[in-house]
């Protein structure tokens, strides 16, 4: 489902991203942990193309994201094709980014209706099943000021999941809540994992990581340290790198 090969991303001199392979099948939940500034956010927002790439190719769902091949070199895609493949690629941010002047119910039926096409009685209705299936349908006629920080990231994966999105991408998207509501939206992303959703997670939860992912991601300086399946990163690492991040992380 999606597919990153040899990606390299630049800002000015900084290399941050030098040659990333990542590979997710459909259906699995990579988790990617790593240091602040290793590149697990970058890799993410180079998935949906909110970050152009210098070097390498990304798919999703075997199409090229961001460009096309042209004369066998990759060259800018038009707009509107981009736009088309964002629009089958979910993101859910560490801030919550939801429309002030809108409801919870007005933030998830814009999309569906503008860009899918969609009705607003069909929006509505789907958009009602989702706000249900994350506990929110009585918050549908609130405005994000009037949710506390879990309730708008629930309402946040709920507009995401309204453009029925092939994969999701969630960048640290429990870091800005208090302790007290991660658990909620935690569990909502374990629910869309039982439910085979494909999902690219960056995280500092280790529970969420060892628990849910199906495989695991160590990122450091740019690169790829280490993967494989969680139980081997967080109970026999090979890396010594990894080993030092994790006791650092679990220690207490």
């Amino acid at each position: 489902m999606v597919s990153a090969r040899n990606v390299h991303k630049h800002f000015g001199r900084n290399h941050v991203l030098r040659g990333v392979n990542l590979t997710v099948p459909k259906g699995q939940v990579h988790v990617v942990i790593g240091p602040s500034g290793s590149g697990k956010s970058t890799i993410l927002r180079c998935l949906n193309h909110l970050e152009k790439i210098q070097q390498g190719e990304i798919r999703i769902d075997g199409e090229l994201m961001g460009y096309r091949v042209v004369n066998g070199k990759l060259k800018e895609d038009a707009s509107k094709n981009v736009a088309r493949m964002r629009s089958e690629v979910g993101m859910v941010f560490q801030r919550f980014n939801l429309f002030p002047h809108m409801t919870a119910l007005g933030n998830i039926i814009e999309a569906p209706i503008r860009v899918r096409g969609m009705s607003k009685s069909e929006a509505v209705e789907r958009a009602m099943q989702l706000l249900q299936n994350v506990g929110m349908a009585d918050k549908a006629n609130h405005f994000p000021s009037q949710l506390s920080g879990g309730q708008q990231q629930r309402v946040a994966i709920s507009r995401a999941l309204a453009m029925e999105p092939k994969v999701m991408l969630f960048d640290e998207a429990t870091s800005a809540l208090d302790p007290e509501l991660v658990g909620d939206v935690l569990n909502v992303m374990k629910q869309l994992a039982m439910e085979g959703m494909t999902m690219v997670v960056v995280t500092h939860e280790m529970g969420f990581a060892r628990d849910v992912g199906d495989h695991v991601v160590f990122m450091d300086n740019g690169v790829i340290i280490e993967e494989g399946e969680p139980n081997l990163i967080f109970e026999n690492p090979e890396h010594e790198r990894t080993r030092a991040f994790l006791k650092s992380v679990l220690r207490g």
